[in-house]
């Protein structure tokens, strides 16, 4: 790719802004954290008789409608609760709980933390950046070249 002249650097420079769009960085996030955060956050999960909370967890994407509320490609990994995911207690073994009871005055006990999306991220981290980057790269250079090619 060889870039000679002021047009073709002005027509690059113009539009590379709107390459790094809502749905390219839900795209690279969400495939990146496929990749590394999600597993890692399964085999930290705690166990337990049924599976509901590792199954749960994975990546939702927030549609474009409601980007007024939310950060330009953000996405949520962690339990999953609607549909026919059953992961609603993840934050009890994630933050703990103290001691419960119900309305009636039973005792349901307390949970210990046992975090496990917190520790899984932190060792991702690095890994998930370098995706991210090398993902939104592609989209960058893929864009530089059609837009050199068009105005060559």
């Amino acid at each position: 790719m060889r870039v000679t002249g002021a047009k073709e650097i002005d027509a690059v420079l113009k539009g590379l802004p709107l390459q790094v769009s809502d749905r390219v960085l839900q795209a690279a996030f969400s495939d990146a954290a496929n990749r590394t955060l999600v597993p890692a956050a399964k085999s930290l999960a705690p166990k337990g008789e049924t599976l509901n909370l590792t199954e749960s967890i994975g990546v939702t994407k927030e549609p474009a409608r409601t980007l007024v509320n939310r950060a330009v490609g953000q996405i949520q990994v962690g339990p999953r609760r609607k549909g026919k995911y059953k992961g609603f207690h993840g934050h009890w073994f994630e933050y703990g709980t103290t001691v419960r009871e119900t309305k009636s005055g039973a005792n349901r006990g307390n949970i210990t933390p046992d975090p496990f999306m917190e520790p899984a991220f932190n060792q991702t981290k690095l890994p998930m950046e370098g995706q991210i980057n090398t993902s939104i790269g592609r989209k960058l250079i893929a864009f530089m070249r059609r837009t050199i090619k068009k105005a060559a």
